[in-house]
């Protein structure tokens, strides 16, 4: 028997070895709401102003499109702060959520329902939104983000 023939044994003894399903024991069970609630505790974060809780529910790669822009974490906590300094403040709601799963990956797509409060006067907004999010140590963490205004409703 040849070296790599011996290897070849080896590796398929040590395959029939493992426990059935450990191979499928790195996935996490699939959790529409802890995705879901990934995606909301970042919102509740930001509206707060707390960016280091926000960070807390994303990837260190994070970006967002919006706008028509790309901005990375720091990018769109700049952004809104900024926005938070003038007495604005930010209501995010995920609602009608829908979510995918593919192992340690999940893509949801949702309808953001808020609004945007400045000098007393809140305005609704509606937003549909997609996320990517990866499992990693236990939880969900936001990887990318992507938010559309909708249009107001016809009158």
């Amino acid at each position: 028997m040849t070296t790599t023939q011996s290897a070849i044994l080896a590796a398929l003894a040590l395959a029939a070895a493992l426990p059935a399903g450990a191979a499928s024991a790195a996935c996490p069970a699939p959790d529409p709401a802890a995705v879901s609630g990934a995606v909301q505790g970042m919102f509740s974060a930001m509206a707060t102003g707390d960016l280091k809780a926000a960070e807390r529910f994303m990837t260190p790669e994070f970006y967002i499109f919006d706008g028509g822009a790309r901005f990375d974490g720091d990018g769109i906590f700049d952004l809104i702060g900024a926005q938070q300094k003038t007495g604005a403040a930010y209501s995010w709601k995920v609602t009608e959520p829908q979510v995918h799963f593919a192992c340690d990956t999940a893509w949801i797509t949702y309808v953001n329902r808020g609004g945007v409060t400045k000098t007393g006067q809140t305005t609704p907004v509606t937003w549909l939104e997609s996320g990517v999010l990866e499992y990693k140590n236990g939880r969900w963490l936001i990887a990318f983000m992507h938010s559309t205004r909708a249009p107001a409703a016809v009158k």
